[in-house]
């Protein structure tokens, strides 16, 4: 997408979406299906898991894994590796908990 910028050595899978003004910093890995959302921006040698979804204006610090189906809130700014299957949201972002 328009403004979108992917750096060197960066392998994109199949189905990616780079989004508006997003930014793929150096030796990032995305797996199949990843979308990256508009404004964010991850630091060198991040991983992606497939199906994984980086909200709008998030950013992620220089080499974090984020594993499969991961969904990352607006804004939220990734710290640390996290596993599958999970959300995360705010500053520094931590799993969301849903009350019953």
């Amino acid at each position: 997408m328009a403004g979108a910028v992917i750096n060197v050595d960066s392998v994109i899978g199949d189905g990616c979406i780079i989004n508006t003004g997003a930014s793929v910093d150096h030796d990032c890995i995305l797996g199949d299906g990843v979308h990256i959302c508009p404004g964010t921006h991850l630091g060198g040698s991040v991983k992606v898991g497939e199906g994984s979804w980086i909200g709008i204006g998030s950013a992620v610090r220089h080499g974090v894994r984020i594993g499969r189906y991961v969904t990352v809130g607006a804004g939220a700014a990734v710290v640390s590796d996290l596993p599958d299957g999970v959300t995360v949201v705010g500053v520094p972002a931590k799993p969301l908990c849903m009350k019953a």
